[in-house]
């Protein structure tokens, strides 16, 4: 059964032509430009897949696409060296890193230089279309956040109270004068997920990690999206009022309240929030 999901844009709506939107998978495995392409074409999407980061590189530079899949660890030019050149691009399409467990610090930093988001294997069709729906429907990266993403966080000891990091994308987390952190999600995240009929959230005294997911939004379509956290540590609060009404959740809202467990090393790789 082909999926019923709404990834039109006001681009497709002007032209009044049903062009599909098109998709630019970047693996040097043919399996995962099959499983992709088979994935894909079930909502509509048109797929083209090159073997290099470099052959995505040159596409990218001829030709538009809607959204690149690319994975993080390649032979020759990597997955974080392509964002790297990507930065030199006026605009550019959203990015999705494909990932295994291995390199999640390297897809933390994948997201720090630009991608909206990363895909860790082994990953079910689920677990794909969500990033890939919520992907499509996010603009070109505002000024703004381009400027932000460039920001060095600030160093432990510069820390004032009031300071907010951000995990582009995903979250953010702002310094308490008692060390602690406030968790919540970021506007452009809550906005490509839509309307939020149900929440998960971890309890009081779990232990989260920088990267993983441990707060998951269920849209109105079914999907699943997880926000991966911006620090490791041990919750100490979460936010009952917001989460148990997730219809209403808001950006600036805090959602959960951490004790950082490794603060010196996680720090650097987020950005400052201006």
């Amino acid at each position: 059964m082909t999926d019923s999901v709404d990834i039109s844009t006001d681009n497709d709506t002007n032209t009044g032509t049903d062009t599909p939107r098109r998709i630019l998978v970047i693996d040097d495995e043919e399996v995962v430009h099959a499983s992709l392409r088979r994935i894909l074409s079930r909502l509509g999407l048109a797929v083209d897949s090159v073997l290099t980061a470099q052959e995505g590189l040159d596409r990218l530079t001829t030709q538009r696409y809607d959204l690149v899949i690319s994975d993080l660890m390649m032979p020759g030019m990597s997955g974080i060296e392509l964002l790297d050149a990507l930065q030199e691009f006026e605009t550019r399409p959203p990015i999705l890193m494909i990932t295994g467990y291995p390199t999640i610090r390297t897809a933390v930093q994948a997201l720090r230089l630009g991608a909206m988001d990363y895909i860790a294997k082994p990953y079910t069709r689920k677990e794909l279309l969500a990033p890939v729906k919520r992907a499509l429907r996010l603009e070109e990266s505002s000024a703004e956040s381009k400027r932000e993403m460039r920001q060095d966080a600030p160093k432990t000891a510069e820390l004032v109270a009031g300071d907010v990091v951000v995990l582009p994308h995903h979250a953010w987390a702002q310094f308490q004068q008692d060390g602690t952190f406030l968790v919540g999600a970021q506007p452009d995240f809550l906005s490509a997920v839509g309307q939020v009929r149900g929440c998960e959230w971890p309890e009081e005294m779990d232990l989260i990690e920088q990267g993983y997911i441990s707060i998951r939004l269920c849209s109105e379509e079914g999907d699943t999206h997880g926000i991966a956290m911006p620090l490791s540590g041990q919750v100490l609060e979460v936010n009952k009022g917001a989460l148990a009404d997730p219809a209403k959740l808001k950006a600036n809202e805090w959602l959960i309240r951490i004790l950082p467990s490794q603060l010196d090393t996680e720090l650097s790789l987020l950005a400052k929030k201006r």
